[in-house]
């Protein structure tokens, strides 16, 4: 029974990191379960890596990703006095654009690259915790919304919307853009 209460804990983490003003949480390594509750729970992006698809986003190293790193120490770098035979730019660029297609996509990651799982008693465990205090985690979840909209230091200096697009900054009288607020 010690991993459905580690995960609740991570969850209570997770809550607790963004009350303290954390813009977003990484999620490594954990059940895609875990994942999609700690999501769910969240009014702030998470991002997984190696934590299934239901998190806001994806992220991988890329040298991982792309083979990078097979030398035993890892030289990345061509020393001056070494002639370069190849250049792996255009296959990374490829690499990196596939990946960003199948995120946006969702098919990456797959079952097949979300292999941290819960067994059904575990996941019931973990429900169970859950369910102890969903409502008071909703009313929190509201709440905190509220304060980050408020805390929003961008939003309130309209800084999202920089400039527009005529090329005319004076648009008003305050000397701020017109735009549509968000």
């Amino acid at each position: 029974a010690g991993r459905p209460k580690k995960a609740r804990r991570l969850l209570d983490e997770a809550l607790a990191l963004q009350d303290a003003g954390a813009f977003a949480v990484v999620l490594e390594c954990v059940p895609s379960r875990v994942a999609a509750a700690i999501t769910e729970a969240l009014e702030v992006p998470t991002i997984g890596i190696g934590a299934g698809s239901h998190t806001s986003g994806q992220v991988l190293v890329y040298h991982d990703m792309l083979g990078m790193t097979c030398h035993p120490q890892h030289n990345q770098f061509v020393p001056k006095f070494c002639k370069r035979y190849a250049s792996v730019g255009t296959a990374i660029a490829r690499g990196l654009r596939e990946y960003k297609t199948e995120v946006e996509e969702g098919t990456f990651p797959s079952e097949e690259y979300s292999p941290y799982k819960m067994s059904d008693a575990e996941g019931e465990a973990f429900d169970r915790l859950l369910e102890q205090d969903r409502e008071e985690r909703k009313r929190q979840k509201g709440a905190t919304s509220s304060r980050l909209q408020d805390e929003d230091e961008y939003e309130r200096l309209m800084m999202y919307d920089v400039g527009d697009d005529s090329g005319d900054s004076d648009n008003n009288d305050e000397g701020t853009n017109t735009k549509a607020s968000k």
